[in-house]
């Protein structure tokens, strides 16, 4: 019993060490590339910083060139699985406006991951003045064509509406006449204008009353063009299949999503400026709930006709074929013979029984187990196996033969399979007479026992060796069960211990560290000489509304905002702040606790 509790534990410890191993953060990587590296004047360009391997990181809000705006506008989230290894990268998007021609450098930007810190490269950049001013315009040519670099100007007035269909379903079933039990692929395909982003909400609708109907796997992506208009195409595939005869009219397959259609622009922000640096869109939009349906499926089942079917018939519908083999053809005496039989085709091989033995005299039989092994997405085609477990009552030679019926729907009449017995040698084991003496067969016999199949027991044998009925004991009371218990209970306890701290690692430490962490960043970003002056008080209505209520911090917060106001709708640049207004803010904002700021 020591060799058992021993072999016990070992997959326990080492479910606990790979887990642990596999669970370990990522290396992170950190890239910054332009889009493009050289414009003209008045033109503007996206600087993207990639983090591979972290899901948060620190970066700063704006980059200090001379001639050049750089603000932080947005981040996105990439997710990527490569042999089953996932690795996750956070894009944080820069806007790039030159305020003048020229040659500059993008300086190497810190990023702050996970405790580490991180620089990217640095990056040449160039404005030149080989623009030549365009003639005015009208209205109706500037939607059409568009300015070079910039998005085409929209009407304040009107609101742009999708032309042709947002979305449409089509469904395609090869047959429209079925047998009773007869299994069709069908396949679903919703069509979404490419324009528009769109989010599915729920599931596949499919289904009427005597139709079965598989569960759909999930869809594959394409792109298609239809009468001029390119569509993301969602394609489901299932099999389908009726029990029930007559008529039927299947609804509409429907698909619940959300599109996303532009909305009407306030006056104010249709400027094409205000479009390009919301990454070529207007920044308003609507949602609207999208129900996509296809056209509804009309089926007419046919019931399987009476005449001729045979009696080894049991539901199989489809075109198949039919093998068999013997995995011992000679066995020990007494021991079992497997018998495998194989089905192969398509067809509806779930609703399909086993085939029937023939030639079982001097046999006993089981009933078979079955495995099935497909050879397309939907398990439309493949090979269903049948293995039975025969025992020989009497001396023999050949194994049972086996004989297979399906109902065919192509030519619409049954077909019987049917294999013939296998040469084998196989031979009972002792037999005990009424009389009590041991009477061996005429089979020859090995000198050693014959062992006993699982699930059978010989007169006066145990089943397993060292294991009786009397020994039996409850496995709550099994010493060896109660270690692998404990085993088990550690390595879930470690488990856990592990998940939680990884997730305080993913989310960059505690709800307080972070915080500390953003302050202490717009704390210094308001130091910083060369930050403008209308990012400092952006900064610092920032750092202020980390603090916690109070009379002091309520009124600093107005006079912050009431000034960034000021400098965002000013009627000029409010450019650099003076080292005394400088001192002033920053005076102002250490003023505030910083011990008791919200946690």
């Amino acid at each position: 019993m020591q060799r058992f509790r021993s072999v016990t534990l070992l997959p326990a410890t080492a479910a606990v060490l790979f887990l642990a191993g596999s669970l370990r953060a990522g290396d992170i990587s950190v890239t910054a590339e332009l889009t493009r590296s050289r414009i003209n004047e008045g033109e503007m360009a996206e600087l993207q910083v990639k983090v591979t391997g972290a899901q948060q990181a620190d970066l700063p809000r704006e980059i200090g060139v001379d001639g050049l705006q750089i603000r932080l506008t947005g981040q996105s989230t990439q997710v990527q699985m490569v042999n089953f290894k996932v690795s996750s990268s956070v894009i944080y998007s820069y806007i790039v406006m030159p305020l003048r021609t020229g040659s500059f450098t993008v300086p190497s930007i810190t990023v702050t991951a996970d405790g580490k810190s991180y620089r990217t490269p640095q990056l040449p950049f160039t404005v030149e003045s080989g623009r030549v001013a365009p003639q005015s315009p009208s209205p109706s040519a500037l939607q059409q064509t568009g300015i070079p670099g910039m998005m085409p100007r929209r009407p304040r007035t009107s609101q742009q509406r999708p032309e042709g269909r947002l979305a449409f379903g089509e469904i395609s079933c090869p047959k429209k006449t079925l047998y009773a039990g007869e299994v069709v692929p069908v396949e679903i395909r919703y069509y979404f204008d490419g324009r528009y982003p769109v989010q599915v909400t729920g599931r596949v609708d499919f289904g009427a009353e005597g139709v079965l109907v598989e569960r759909f796997p999930d869809p594959k992506e394409s792109r298609e063009e239809r009468d001029g208009v390119t569509y993301n195409v969602l394609t489901f595939r299932s099999l389908l299949s009726a029990v029930k005869p007559g008529q039927i009219s299947i609804p509409p397959a429907k698909l619940p999503s959300q599109i996303q259609l532009p909305g009407a622009l306030p006056p104010g922000f249709d400027d094409p400026v205000f479009q390009q640096l919301m990454g070529g869109q207007a920044g308003f939009s609507q949602t609207k709930e999208l129900t996509v349906a296809t056209d509804p499926l009309k089926l007419e089942i046919l019931p399987l006709p009476k005449e001729g079917r045979p009696a080894s018939f049991a539901g199989a519908v489809g075109q198949f074929d039919i093998d068999a083999l013997v995995a011992n053809p000679r066995p020990s005496p007494g021991d079992p013979l497997n018998l495998i039989v194989k089905i192969g085709g398509k067809g509806n091989f779930k609703g399909m029984g086993p085939p029937v033995l023939t030639e079982t005299s001097g046999w006993r039989s089981y009933p078979p187990g079955d495995k099935f092994e497909g050879t397309d997405d939907l398990s439309y085609a493949g090979v269903k196996s049948f293995d039975y477990t025969l025992i020989a009552q009497e001396p023999k030679t050949a194994s049972p033969g086996c004989e297979f019926s399906y109902f065919d729907p192509v030519v619409a009449k049954y077909v019987t399979l049917a294999t013939k017995p296998l040469p084998v040698t196989a031979s009972p084991g002792a037999i005990i007479p009424s009389d009590g003496s041991t009477a061996q067969t005429s089979a020859p016999v090995s000198s050693q026992a014959p062992a006993t199949p699982s699930g059978f027991s010989s007169a006066g044998k145990e089943p397993l060796a060292g294991i009786t009925l009397r020994s039996w004991t409850t496995p709550a009371f099994r010493f060896d069960f109660l270690i692998a218990s404990a085993a088990m209970l550690v390595a879930s306890v470690a488990l856990a211990a592990i998940l939680s701290i990884r997730q305080l690692r993913l989310r960059g430490g505690t709800t307080a560290a972070r915080r500390k962490r953003e302050s202490a960043s717009l704390l210094a970003l308001v130091s910083d000489p060369q930050t403008d002056g209308l990012a400092s008080h952006e900064a610092a209505v920032a750092f202020v509304r980390l603090a916690p209520d109070s009379p002091e911090r309520s009124d600093l917060l107005l006079r912050l905002e009431e000034r960034l106001d000021a400098l965002k709708f000013g009627a000029r640049s409010p450019g650099i702040l003076s080292e005394e207004e400088r001192a002033n803010l920053l005076a102002s904002l250490r003023s505030l606790p910083v011990k008791s700021r919200k946690s």
